[in-house]
């Protein structure tokens, strides 16, 4: 047997390793767009959807072209399909020559396929017309990525709300014998196929509910949100939107094994467009509901458009979620006195006591640090803007966390549960540095700002440039004994004083202290 014969499929870990350094590699480092894209095509590949990609979702979900962009008139899917294929090509001749494992998108495919390259001198395989003896010395064996292959490396995935999909009968959907999981994430009213998102999170159709109604979500969102896909639908206890006091109870029964989880619920009001408003109106103040975990409210009468503030959406996170006695997570959406209703629903593992690290990054993709930890992209931001600025040679060390900023006057409205938080900064300057072809201002006091929790300032005209000593260089600064507002967030606030304000990523860890015992007296 020759040893073209004897090559098995790469493990999981080889094919982590070299999709993450194509996109981290100085071929693909300034051009995030190729980036993202590569990442997508494989994420579908991993959920076993390459064949249903077509170009108008790559426009919609990677490139955040409308819903109805009309691939006929614009082109920018197949020239980006194009780059990449020739980026990928230049990457493979040049920095990554040496590389046994290659990823291959091959034309007229909107799928990724891994190739392991070997070369066999001495084998003397007949002739059998295969790939293998075409190509004599240096043979590529094609392996179709699966699911096993790349799981948790790759980006995003979506299927959009299929217009006039709108349940309008009481329903329910409590499996009869349902499985177990130690971790659900789903989107209310939502009946099409399961995705995956930028953050490696597997979105579900709706499920596990009682009564309610499905229903389209809000068409506009403004300011947008990090990822509008989660409240295209939702589950409402009658037409939400509309000004009444009727709407019914809904609740949903959720099986979980055993554990502590955290639970998120997102939501995204209608009111906020509804034309029933009158003049000057926000939609604050007219709709409140309570929400039941477990038979014991944990929000009672919430009005999610004044929770929210200025952001287009709420999310709300509670901490020490358990299991009842029958093995179910118990929700109710309960009218007081107006109609209840959710966008979206997560349960995730967590630690007793304790609500999970956030770590966010102005990235679109998830990112290892060299200390193991994950960075998920960019969320919770309102307003301000994203922009990867080109780090020259000789600043090459610069960790790729800091490679890309959200900048301008916004905020983050993070949600946390009741607790004590600290709050780690990371900022670097690289738009106002010498190097950069900026002709606008470099160096010190090109860039002053503020930055304040919840209305307490944290810091006083700070300048990124200043504090780091240098451009391109890290400047870090944590904060303790942070508290959530009365909306359940840490609302991070960066304020211009020259310029814009900018961060690079964000970590939020609970540092509520721990019980105490009686064996502590």
């Amino acid at each position: 047997m020759n040893r073209a014969q004897e090559t098995t499929a790469p493990s999981i870990a080889e094919c982590r390793e070299e999709l993450s350094s194509v996109v981290k590699s100085r071929t693909f480092r300034q051009s995030p767009r190729l980036a993202r894209l590569l990442e997508y095509l494989c994420s579908k590949s991993v959920t076993r959807e390459s064949h249903a990609v077509n170009e108008h979702m790559i426009g919609v979900d990677v490139f955040g072209k409308p819903l109805d962009f009309k691939e006929s008139t614009d082109s920018t899917v197949r020239v980006e399909m194009h780059r990449l294929r020739k980026r990928l090509a230049a990457f493979y001749e040049e920095e990554g020559a040496g590389h046994k494992l290659r990823i291959v998108v091959s034309p007229g495919k909107y799928a990724t396929d891994f190739i392991v390259l070997h070369t066999d001198e001495g084998a003397n395989a007949p002739e059998t017309g295969s790939l293998l003896t075409r190509l004599g010395k240096r043979r590529l064996i094609l392996i179709a990525v699966t699911a096993a292959v790349v799981t948790g490396c790759c980006a995003v995935a979506v299927v959009a709300w299929r217009a006039g999909n709108r349940d309008r009968t009481v329903a329910s959907h409590v499996a009869a014998a349902p499985l177990l999981s130690d971790e659900l994430h789903f989107l209310a009213g939502y009946a099409g196929d399961p995705w995956v998102d930028s953050a490696g999170r597997h979105w579900q159709r709706d499920r596990y509910y009682q009564g309610g109604i499905a229903l389209p979500g809000v068409k506009e969102l403004v300011p947008p949100p990090p990822d509008r896909r989660l409240f295209q639908t939702m589950r409402a206890g009658s037409h939400a939107g509309e000004l009444t006091d009727d709407g019914g109870t809904f609740a949903y029964d959720i099986p979980m094994k055993p554990g502590t989880y955290e639970l998120f619920l997102h939501f995204a009001d209608p009111l906020r467009e509804s034309a029933q408003l009158p003049d000057r109106q926000d939609g604050q103040n007219l709709r409140h509901f309570t929400i039941r975990v477990n038979g014991e409210p944990v929000l009672n009468r919430i009005d999610v458009v004044a929770d929210g503030g200025t952001a287009a959406v709420d999310v709300r996170a509670f901490k020490d979620i358990r299991p009842a006695a029958d093995g179910r997570v118990h929700l109710q959406f309960v009218p007081d006195p107006n109609e209840p209703f959710v966008n979206a629903l997560e349960l995730v593992p967590s630690r007793p006591g304790h609500a999970n690290p956030i770590r966010i990054t102005a990235r679109p993709s998830v990112y290892t640090d060299a200390q193991g930890r994950r960075w998920g992209p960019d969320d919770y931001f309102v307003g301000g803007s994203v922009i990867a600025n080109p780090v020259p040679a000789a600043a090459a060390n610069l960790p790729e966390l800091y490679w890309a900023e959200r900048y301008g006057n916004f905020a983050y409205a993070i949600p946390v549960p009741p607790g004590v938080y600290s709050l780690t900064l990371y900022f670097a300057e690289t738009f106002f540095a010498p190097a950069a072809a900026s002709p606008i201002c470099r160096g010190p006091g090109c860039r002053v700002f503020d930055v304040s929790c919840n209305g307490a300032s944290l810091l006083r005209d700070f300048d990124v440039f200043k504090a780091a000593g240098a451009a391109y260089r890290p400047a870090i600064r944590t904060f303790h004994g942070l508290r959530p507002n009365g909306q359940g967030k840490l609302l991070v606030s960066f304020s211009p004083a020259v310029d814009y304000g900018e961060v690079r990523a964000i970590e939020v860890l609970d540092e509520t202290p721990e019980p105490r015992t009686t064996s502590d007296h």
